[in-house]
């Protein structure tokens, strides 16, 4: 197929259309659920590709999907990405930094957007021979999962139908794989992550009257204590979670028994079971410390993103394009997956999925972790990840069989 299409020529034909593509959305990102210009942008260049166009889906509409129709029309390879950009104050010296203050893509979703683009130039000039169709997703609001995320109100809009996705690929940026490496991994790779805030009330008093009034302080480090007992306690030691207590507030005085305590933190695991289990240990904990001071609480625990599990034989395919496409030194097989959340977890719990790691990390180069004020990356990681996911979803249209 490689040799038959010169998917090669072709990604290396737009290198410079794709840098281009990728320097204005990082000059103008746009928060979650607020990407107008991202998707007006989209929208104008997969027109003028040629494809069939959906517009005005998601939460506020800033959903966007591109179709190619390819000659089998019973299967359709869906490629998710997405395009929301972070509230981080850039502090990079490129002459494309953002021109939104306050606002920048630190978390490389420009990258994934122009990727998207890329795919959809080089497919729509080969769509007569694709053996199936290709729905390219433009996701809002993947960096909002605590608020609803952009996934579920797109799924809720019918984009997973009309022609129904058979198999969907997603992918991000990774600084711990090289540039031109490309790794995956089969069942889990992103963990949940679900926050969760706990209010304590006690009673207000002077602080040299201690015995007058209900510490919502004293009630709310004993939650804490209590809470980080969930995994060493009541979790199999060969089940991977995490607890982290992110911010406790209470008071403004010294010398005054603070009436109110919040408690922030966000629980990460790979496991269902495991992840139901903590969050009704948390909200038991936080009632029963409570209540055995004599204070009152309220819970608030988010199921934000489940984990991403990636389908074995879609992962299987995967890696037989990217060996094919970049060469088996450059197929990562990933050891252990990433606690951090993915809003692609919702689409993975409906139809088949893998999603990639595209690196970017370069020896004698420091390079900017994710959520970083001076995130930037080689530019040919551009072309690297079209291609990736140009020959991916050749490799699963000729064949993958969800029959």
């Amino acid at each position: 197929m490689k040799s038959e299409l010169d998917i090669d020529r072709h990604v290396e034909e737009i290198n410079s259309w794709l840098i281009n593509k990728r320097r204005d959305f990082h000059q103008h990102p746009e928060l979650a659920n607020k990407e107008t210009r991202t998707s007006k942008k989209i929208i104008e260049s997969l027109e003028k590709l040629g494809l069939e166009v959906k517009k005005d889906l998601g939460k506020n509409s800033t959903g966007v999907t591109g179709l190619i129709k390819g000659k089998n029309k019973n299967k359709t390879i869906g490629l998710r990405v997405d395009m929301d950009a972070l509230e981080i104050k850039e502090e990079t010296d490129l002459s494309f930094a953002s021109n939104n203050s306050g606002i920048m893509h630190a978390c490389g979703h420009d990258a994934h957007t122009t990727i998207g683009l890329g795919v959809a130039n080089v497919l729509m000039k080969i769509k007569d021979q694709l053996n199936g169709n290709v729905k390219i997703i433009f996701q809002p609001a993947e960096e909002d999962g605590p608020h609803g995320g952009g996934a579920r109100p797109m799924i809720k809009d019918g984009v997973l139908e009309d022609p129904k996705v058979d198999a969907l690929l997603g992918l991000h940026i990774w600084p711990e794989l090289m540039l031109g490496q490309v790794g995956t991994k089969k069942g889990p790779i992103t963990a949940s992550s679900d926050p969760f805030t706990i209010k304590v009330t006690g009673k207000e008093t002077h602080g040299a009257y201690p015995h007058l009034g209900i510490d919502s302080v004293l009630v709310g480090s004993n939650i804490v204590n209590n809470i980080h007992t969930i995994i060493s306690r009541n979790i199999d030691p060969f089940e991977t979670a995490i607890i982290s207590i992110g911010v406790i507030k209470s008071g403004n005085q010294f010398n005054i028994i603070s009436k109110q305590t919040t408690i922030e933190g966000t629980v990460r695991t790979f496991d269902e079971k495991v992840r139901n289990l903590i969050s009704e240990k948390i909200k038991n904990i936080a009632k029963n410390t409570s209540k055995s001071f004599g204070a009152k609480c309220n819970i608030k625990y988010i199921y934000a993103n489940p984990p991403v599990i990636n389908n074995g034989l879609l992962v299987d395919l995967a890696k037989e394009a990217i060996e094919n496409s970049l060469g088996k030194d450059n197929f990562i097989s990933i050891d252990r997956p990433a606690v951090i959340g993915e809003d692609f977890a919702h689409f993975t719990k409906r139809v088949p999925s893998t999603f990639l790691f595209i690196g970017y990390n370069e020896k004698n180069r420091e390079v900017s972790p994710l959520h970083s004020c001076s995130l930037n990356f080689n530019e040919k990681l551009l072309s690297i990840g079209t291609k990736t996911c140009i020959n991916v979803i050749l490799n699963w249209i000729n064949n993958y069989n969800n029959s």
